[in-house]
């Protein structure tokens, strides 16, 4: 089985781009442009990862972080412009697990989503499925 990510993205040249990274990297991907067509895809698609710009959600990007945080068992990553440190407090309060800076490179981002899901047990790849059911 493959790993899969929602990315929830409203600029459709980022969401291509995202996409595309991903797919190469070996990931099922599906993107939705904003938080209300997340929900629906949430529970179809059953995603390992969200991947959200938390501007462009819909609503409140750090209020959508926390309420798929609190009712679906997925890493988030919060991509957002702001580098400050309460900017990367509020993402880790909301549930995110890792808070990306705009601009990035996809080769990070492909590292990063690798590295949540190997630690927290969600891959379905050999390494780190093992330990699906530890808690860390």
């Amino acid at each position: 089985m493959t790993d899969s990510i929602l990315i929830i993205e409203s600029e459709p040249s980022l969401s291509k781009e995202l996409t595309s990274a991903l797919t190469e990297a070996g990931f099922v991907v599906a993107d939705v442009p904003d938080y209300a067509e997340a929900l629906l895809k949430l529970d179809e698609f059953k995603p390992n990862m969200v991947i959200m710009d938390k501007e462009s959600v819909g609503i409140e990007g750090w209020t959508a972080c926390s309420e798929l945080h609190q009712a679906h068992d997925v890493a988030i990553i919060l991509m957002g412009k702001d580098s400050s440190s309460e900017g990367w407090m509020r993402a880790v309060e909301a549930g995110a697990d890792f808070y990306l800076k705009k601009p990035f490179s996809y080769l990070v981002l492909v590292a990063r989503v690798k590295a949540i899901l190997r630690r927290y047990g969600r891959s379905t790849r050999g390494n780190g499925s093992e330990n699906r059911n530890k808690h860390f």
